[in-house]
């Protein structure tokens, strides 16, 4: 158990937080070639964050502003978030 300030805390269980880029590239048929020149983002960081999980580690807002720009999408049509499994109880 975790401690802060001598007192014992719990920490939550997390979810998942997926990004759907891969999924709306697809839907529409643009190629991550495609997409970096018109959104002006590397190729390094299109397939960087085309992984067939949607996992990633670090994304710049900056990053998510061009996606969503250039997609015409919110930030909360290119993420994916799933919440945690219930605990198990013994």
């Amino acid at each position: 158990m975790v401690k802060y300030r001598g007192q014992r805390v719990r920490m939550r269980r997390k979810g998942l937080l997926r990004l759907r880029l891969r999924e709306i590239l697809q839907a529409r048929g643009i190629t991550g070639y495609a997409f970096s020149k018109y959104s002006g983002l590397s190729m390094n960081t299109i397939y960087r964050l085309t992984r067939p999980n949607g996992r990633f580690e670090l994304i710049q807002a900056d990053t998510v502003e061009r996606i969503c720009g250039a997609l015409r999408i919110t930030p909360a049509e290119l993420f994916y978030y799933k919440n945690p499994p219930p605990a198990l109880t013994t």
